[in-house]
């Protein structure tokens, strides 16, 4: 692929870093390339202080199972970039593959907790409890809404309801008023979104015991009758995401949901035309959770030289100001708690930005599927679940297809 350079490199590392070579050459490759400019920002902003290696980026993949199987095929050339920004639920398929390894002679002696990551940040980017990277973005779906048309239905925007039940029934009542639509729920790329589903419902993918998929289960089936739902009572549209997004920025569409990493385009769009926000995903059963996401950041090369540059880009690019500044960006979670405290003027003054983070004693962590067929059983889910949208597959249908399907596909 062709890569950017970005300029003038690295040099002096971190403190509690390893020591760097001089003349260090990283190549880094990212997902979705409208992260472009905040990911390139990131390395000037490195680079600008370390002036002793390069970064050069390849050309970002269009989502995160295409960054994987180009990845894959790299390795296969022995040409694969040596950070890679991974989608923290398809780390399992690099360390099945044995492509990364863990970060424990990185980490070694230094009090990671006093650098801002804690047990919870650290969990993310760890496969059996071992640690094989840092979590670069991290995120949680949030309700975006539309304030006006939530009023005008005769609902609070300023306390919008917590379970699907509410939500629905508002929707209805937005789509009763005419002319607008009055909710969307986006499956997005890949399983994630469904897997928020089954989360509001108190389940992961899989049961504790590796083996039971939640949709065969009542619990799981029930999630996916939710989804149903969205489209039989709520006024959803079987249209694609974008379309959505453009008749939520026109005031068109009533309750949006997605991740919350959208926030910073959301803001961006609707600019002044009309009052909107953000609250928390509503739940099925109480206790019910959401599915935290994000992409975790991975060192592939076993240069060492390479390698100590590496873990020290990661551990600035995860620091509490760059974290702040992404979060500033994006609409992300910072992956550092001593971001936190930085942020606290900025989610003052933006509080739909502050959704995520508040909802964060609640997230499961994006569930890895076990094997290496993880990007096809999402996809799996995902044909599934779009089906179901559009009235090709029932819900019990679905949910029975999916169980059968996955099952041989994760052994």
């Amino acid at each position: 692929m062709k890569s950017l350079i970005l300029g003038l490199a690295l040099g002096a590392a971190l403190a509690a870093a390893p020591a760097v070579a001089a003349d260090t050459t990283l190549t880094v490759l990212h997902a979705w390339p409208h992260h472009a400019t905040w990911q390139a920002e990131i390395a000037r902003r490195y680079m600008e202080t370390h002036p002793d290696v390069k970064i050069t980026f390849q050309a970002p993949s269009t989502d995160y199972g295409e960054g994987l199987v180009s990845v894959i095929r790299q390795e296969m050339a022995g040409e694969a970039p040596d950070v890679f920004m991974v989608g923290s639920h398809l780390l399992q398929n690099l360390v099945a593959r044995g492509m990364v390894k863990p970060l424990d002679d990185m980490t070694a002696g230094k009090d990671m907790a006093a650098l801002g990551y804690t047990d919870a940040i650290l969990k993310l980017t760890q496969v059996d409890g071992v640690q094989y990277g840092l979590p670069w973005t991290s995120s949680t779906p949030v309700m975006f809404y539309n304030k006006d048309l939530v009023a005008r239905a005769g609902g609070n925007p300023d306390a919008m309801p917590k379970t699907w039940d509410e939500t629905i029934a508002l929707a209805a009542k937005i789509q009763a008023l005419g002319g607008v639509t009055g909710m969307y729920y986006s499956l997005g790329d890949d399983d994630w979104m469904t897997q928020n589903l089954l989360a509001t419902n108190g389940l992961a993918p899989v049961g504790a015991d590796g083996r039971e998929i939640a949709f065969a289960t009542e619990g799981g089936r029930e999630a996916v009758r939710t989804y149903r739902r969205f489209f039989d009572e709520g006024g959803q549209q079987p249209i694609a995401d974008k379309a959505a997004r453009q008749e939520m920025f026109a005031g068109k569409l009533g309750i949006y949901f997605n991740s919350t990493a959208a926030v910073r385009s959301f803001s961006r769009e609707i600019g002044d035309r009309f009052a909107w926000s953000t609250a928390e995903m509503p739940v099925l059963k109480a206790g019910g959770g959401v599915a935290s996401g994000g992409m975790a950041a991975v060192i592939l090369t076993d240069d060492p030289a390479k390698r100590a540059a590496a873990f020290d880009y990661l551990l600035f690019g995860t620091s509490p100001e760059s974290q702040a500044y992404v979060v500033e960006q994006t609409g992300y979670m910072p992956s550092n708690e001593k971001a936190i405290e930085t942020l606290k003027p900025f989610y003052a003054a933006n509080p739909s930005f502050a959704t995520s983070a508040r909802q964060i004693n609640r997230a499961l962590p994006w569930f890895a599927w076990p094997g290496q067929n993880g990007v096809k059983i999402s996809q799996t889910v995902l044909d599934d679940m779009t089906a179901v949208g559009n009235g090709a597959m029932t819900p019990d249908a679905a949910s029975a297809a999916m169980a059968e399907t996955i099952a041989p596909m994760m052994k």
